[in-house]
């Protein structure tokens, strides 16, 4: 396993996560997810990082399963997986940001676990203003 890597969004600097190995299934996954969550070519890249350390810090928290497939498919908690959204090609950008963060690790504190339109969680940590609406990143 990698040594944890410090990485700068938004000019703040964050301690991210270990890296895991991962694989195209992993890559799949995650980018679909990135890309029904976060939304299309209007949304930022950041939300699109967010939208993905959410999922990473998810599989390494002992509240969640382990692989980014069970976290993307728990029953409940992502309505692309049931709604079809999921199912969608990724954009390039979405695809960009999913290996990305396969190979350097969540971008956000490990305790950011919750990401919606609505506030949950224990405080939120970022607010994104997209065209859709509020999205909101919130911690445990």
């Amino acid at each position: 396993m990698k040594k944890a890597i410090i990485a700068a969004i938004a000019g703040v600097i964050l301690m991210t996560q270990p890296v895991m190995a991962y694989t195209e299934d992993d890559l799949y996954e995650l980018s679909h997810i990135i890309n029904a969550e976060a939304g299309d070519a209007a949304c930022s890249d950041e939300l699109r990082i967010a939208v993905g350390s959410v999922v990473l810090n998810r599989v390494a928290s002992d509240l969640f399963p382990n692989t980014v497939f069970e976290v993307v498919h728990q029953s409940g908690q992502y309505r692309p997986t049931w709604d079809g959204g999921v199912l969608t090609e990724p954009s390039e950008a979405s695809v960009r940001v999913a290996e990305m963060l396969l190979e350097e690790g969540s971008q956000l504190p490990g305790d950011c676990l919750y990401q919606a339109n609505f506030v949950q969680g224990s405080a939120v940590y970022e607010r994104f203003d997209t065209i859709y609406g509020p999205t909101y990143i919130c911690v445990q």
